[in-house]
């Protein structure tokens, strides 16, 4: 099913339920009773077209032919029937779903194993026992941390075709990331590093996000971060960076918190 055999059914469907009153709209019950219509209406047009993506058929005049008679209460299918299509349709659908999702899966794995044995070829990279891949790009002299350390970083965050998802130099503002809660990739790559370094670390899937979607890094997905170390913090010293309030800051705030609520 075509997208724009869907767009024209549902241009049918549209001048079959309105009959000619979304060229007169003059009411505001006309105008509220339409845009109910036009909203449905881009709701199906959007599962449709998702569905189309999958592979799966649709025949428009019959979905114009039931929504027309359900609203007339003249369905040709009891509600029985038309719940059991409806869940075989989403049964197949979600596998349809799985499968593709596998195939997508699997080769990203198979593209994430295949950069990483060309990665290992450089002789400056690294490989761990876990599989990590580290290059030093910029030599430290400072502390390394540990796995209860807090650390300040910079660092860039891409797919190996070289997509981006994610950059504290975007920001312009270093990261403050507690050991524990980082990737295991990372975690065990910044434990590597002494402060003022600079390193490229390739993290296999299993040691990164794993093999779920996880925003815009699709499942099974090797990545790669070039991280540079400012610096590792001592207990407290985060805290002990805030800057306190300001009298005028101080009376600015209790003013605020005495003026009523508006209801």
């Amino acid at each position: 099913m075509s997208v724009k055999k869907i767009s024209v059914g549902l241009f049918l469907l549209a001048c079959l339920v309105s009959q000619g009153i979304a060229s007169d709209l003059k009411t505001d019950v006309q105008k509220e009773s339409y845009s109910i219509g036009a909203s449905m209406g881009a709701y199906v047009s959007n599962q449709l077209f998702e569905q189309s993506q999958l592979g799966a058929k649709a025949d428009v005049q019959a979905l114009i032919d039931g929504f027309v008679d359900a609203l007339k209460k003249q369905q040709k299918l009891s509600d029985d029937e038309i719940i059991t299509h409806l869940n075989n349709r989403a049964e197949g659908l979600n596998k349809i779903s799985q499968e593709r999702f596998k195939q997508q899966l699997d080769q990203r794995l198979k593209e994430g194993k295949k950069y990483l044995a060309n990665n290992a070829k450089n002789k400056k990279v690294l490989t761990t026992k876990t599989g990590l891949q580290y290059e030093e790009l910029v030599a430290g002299k400072g502390e390394r941390p540990k796995k209860e350390s807090i650390v300040m970083i910079h660092y860039k965050g891409t797919l190996v075709d070289g997509t981006p998802f994610d950059s504290t130099y975007e920001r312009q503002t270093p990261a403050h990331l507690s050991m524990v809660n980082v990737i295991d990739g990372l975690q065990e790559g910044l434990m590597l590093m002494k402060e003022g370094e600079k390193a490229r670390l390739v993290i296999p899937s299993d040691l990164a996000y794993g093999n779920a979607d996880v925003q815009a890094i699709p499942a099974g997905s090797t990545v790669v971060f070039e991280v540079e170390l400012l610096k590792v913090l001592k207990p407290g010293e985060l805290a002990d960076s805030a800057k306190p309030l300001s009298d005028e800051v101080k009376k600015e705030v209790e003013e605020i918190g005495k003026k009523p609520i508006k209801g």
